[in-house]
């Protein structure tokens, strides 16, 4: 049960990385997300922030798995 707590925690955090990631991309190397937001630069701070969590989050749950 703990090891399927901890993969559904890792799973999660994996697809937030992913989903930031390339969020970050559209912004960042095409010109369709650049039109739907004000402030691209708080955007992509806060894409960052969401991606650099996730992957704290993502290995202190792979050390917990091990």
């Amino acid at each position: 049960m703990r090891k399927q707590l901890l993969k559904a925690a890792l799973l999660h955090f994996e697809a937030v990385k992913a989903k930031a990631e390339a969020n970050l991309e559209i912004y960042l190397f095409s010109a369709v997300g650049v039109g739907e937001h004000n402030d691209l630069v708080e955007e992509i701070i806060k894409l960052t922030k969401n991606i650099t969590e996730a992957d704290e989050s993502i290995k202190y749950l792979k050390e917990k798995c091990n």
